[in-house]
């Protein structure tokens, strides 16, 4: 459970570009989060995630993959508790994206902190967006 397996990882060109196009999104500084629940049920994970960093912010790729690093850390260490919430909520396979939107290189603690709030406030959008889906 506290690993991040390629299989959980999304890689897949349509449902990116579907996930940016059709998805939810919030920003949680120094992430930008989008959401949307997965079309088809053949991924085997709850969640598949895209970790994401501009090169535009950073231009050397040291850089970026430090931040990558540092945020599927992040990520992993606080999926069993979203994957707990999600099974409670009987949710639909979800797509995630993480995009890293902050010019300074992340401070491990500080982007802990965040991924609480991160997680909170996507169980809470979840909640609303299955509550919408339920009334119509």
């Amino acid at each position: 459970m506290n690993t991040l397996n390629k299989s959980e990882r999304l890689n897949s060109r349509k449902q990116i570009a579907r996930l940016f196009a059709e998805g939810k999104g919030f920003v949680c500084f120094p992430y930008s989060v989008r959401w949307m629940w997965a079309a088809d049920d053949t991924s085997s994970a709850p969640v598949s995630v895209l970790v994401s960093v501009s090169k535009r912010r950073f231009k050397h790729a040291v850089d970026r993959n430090r931040v990558k690093r540092v945020t599927r850390e992040c990520y992993r260490l606080h999926k069993s508790d979203l994957y707990c919430r999600l099974s409670v909520a009987g949710a639909a396979p979800l797509l995630l994206s993480l995009s890293y939107i902050d010019s300074q290189l992340p401070d491990f603690h500080l982007s802990m902190q965040r991924f609480d709030v991160i997680v909170e406030r996507l169980i809470k959008e979840i909640g609303h967006a299955q509550g919408a889906e339920g009334d119509r």
